[in-house]
Order: C-alpha cells, then sequence, then structure tokens
C-alpha cells in the first residue's frame, strides 16, 4: 500500500515527501566498547536514519569527519554511509531505522539535523522500538508516526538555521528583544546591546534584515501576540500589555494592519475554530 503525505516545506529546502513505502526495521543499536564499526551503505530503494541517543561517533559526510553527539539526526539516502567511527571509550548508541522507498532519485532532507530534546529523543526510541516489535501493532501506522516526528524536528532545525550567516551582534540584539519582548525598546538601547551607533545599527539592519529596527521588534511582539492569542485565554488587554504595547488600541491597531484581522477575530478563527 502507497500512502502519500504531501507537505510544503519549501521554505526550509525541503520538497513534498512521500511517505516511504515500508519499515523494515528499527533497533536501538549499542555499538561495542573498543570498537569501531562497519558502516553500511545505503542501497537503491532504501532510507536510513540513525538518531544518536548516547556516546560519541563521527559519520564521513562531504569528504570529511563530521562528529556526531546525543541528539544528533542522521538522515541516510541511497549511496551515503551510515556511522564509521565511534569513541572506543564512549560508544555511540542509536534509533536506527530502515525503511523502503522505492524510485528515490535525489537527497529529499538535509543529512545532518539535531533535536536538543534529549528526553523527547528517549521516549520516541522506547516507543518506536516497543511498537515495532509488537506484532498486533499497525506497522503503517507506526511509520507514518515515527516519519512524521523525525521529518518535523529536522524540519524546526533548519528554520532555525535559516540565518546562520547574521553578525555576532545583531544576534545579541535579536536575542535581546526576544527577552524583553514585554520591555520598552529603543534604538539606542539597541545599539548599545550591539555596541554600534544608532545610525550603523540602522545601516546593518537594512542591508542583512531587509528591514528597520523598529519594523523587527514590532513583528517579534505581534508573532509573539499570535502565539498568546492561540495559547492563552489572557485577556485582549493583558497581551498587548505582555507583548510591549502600552495600551490595548495600540495593540489592536498595529495587529490589524499587520494581519488584516482583529486580535479577537484570530483568537476565534485560530483558537475556536469559528468562521
Amino acid at each position: 500500500m502507497q500512502d502519500s503525505v504531501h507537505l510544503s516545506l519549501s521554505s526550509s529546502g525541503f520538497s513534498a515527501l512521500p511517505l516511504p513505502n515500508r519499515l523494515t526495521a528499527i533497533g536501538h543499536f549499542h555499538q561495542t566498547y573498543g570498537h569501531h564499526p562497519t558502516p553500511s551503505l545505503v542501497a537503491e530503494g532504501c532510507e536510513i536514519v540513525e538518531l544518536l541517543t548516547g556516546g560519541r561517533g563521527w559519520v564521513w559526510h562531504e569528504e570529511k569527519w563530521v562528529e556526531v553527539i546525543p541528539g544528533t539526526l542522521l538522515w541516510h539516502f541511497p549511496g551515503d554511509e551510515t556511522i564509521g567511527r565511534s569513541d572506543l571509550d564512549n560508544p555511540y548508541r542509536c534509533l536506527a531505522l530502515r525503511m523502503e522507498c522505492q524510485g528515490l532519485s535525489e537527497r529529499r532532507i538535509p543529512r545532518i539535523s539535531f533535536w536538543n530534546d534529549f528526553e523527547a529523543v528517549r521516549q520516541l526510541t522506547r516507543e518506536a522500538v516497543q511498537c515495532f516489535v509488537d506484532d498486533s501493532f499497525d506497522k503503517s501506522m507506526l511509520l507514518q508516526y515515527i516519519f512524521s516526528r523525525l521529518l518535523f524536528q529536522a524540519t524546526c532545525y533548519h528554520h532555525r538555521q535559516e540565518a546562520p550567516s547574521l553578525p555576532v551582534p545583531l544576534k545579541k540584539v535579536l536575542t535581546y528583544i526576544a527577552e524583553n519582548i514585554d520591555q520598552p525598546i529603543t534604538s539606542h538601547g539597541l545599539a548599545h546591546v550591539a555596541g554600534w551607533s544608532v545610525p550603523h545599527l540602522h545601516d546593518q539592519f537594512k542591508k542583512v534584515m531587509g528591514t528597520s529596527p523598529h519594523q523587527q521588534v514590532l513583528k517579534l511582539r505581534l508573532n509573539k501576540a499570535r502565539e498568546l492569542l492561540v495559547s492563552t485565554d489572557h485577556s485582549i488587554k493583558h497581551i498587548g500589555l505582555a507583548t510591549g504595547f502600552n495600551a490595548s488600541a495600540s495593540f489592536c491597531q498595529s495587529f490589524r494592519k499587520w494581519f488584516s484581522v482583529s486580535p479577537g477575530k484570530y483568537r476565534r478563527h485560530y483558537f475556536y475554530g469559528e468562521r
């Protein structure tokens, strides 16, 4: 049976992805102390995923050995090799999945990602192994679940890496804004955080991010407001204050101008499902 899951992930470099045909193997692999593994070459029509749960190893990638640690997510396609070296004193452990995927002609998912919620990694490992060895459990459902979880984590990781070339001072400024979203934020304050003059701050924002400091602050405030609107029952006034607006009227005006809908209507549509 060929089930298809088509996901629009082009903003992170992913293409529409069909669900693999079949889940053929799952295991929690423990490399032996004092020995390196024998890497497996991924065959045509096959995908192998290794999710590190402990220890340390290395994988051959782009003509060099790349270190892999707990949380590393390796998505191997035909022609790739699985992990080829291990720390002899701290051997790696990984959740290993083998999936059959006929007609696979190109890499659709970046090979290396990272999942930094180690408890979630351990929980998925336990669930995957337990359900796979349970003969009464629907393997097609298990495939959908695991594939979606891993794909989601890979997408999140690469989405967060979308601006890796930002200058360090700009990264500091963005972190400062996110951590002080409910406080008054001025260009002079942001320039101080960056160690720049105000004109240079504006020039760098325009050059690197294509916007002004004010517009970036407003964007982050309103995105945080959207999150609160659909995840809490706080009042509109409370959410406006919590995201740095000094009055409900200015919050509602900015929200409507940015999203062409009032905060209340946005909440009713996305939180309560009203049309």
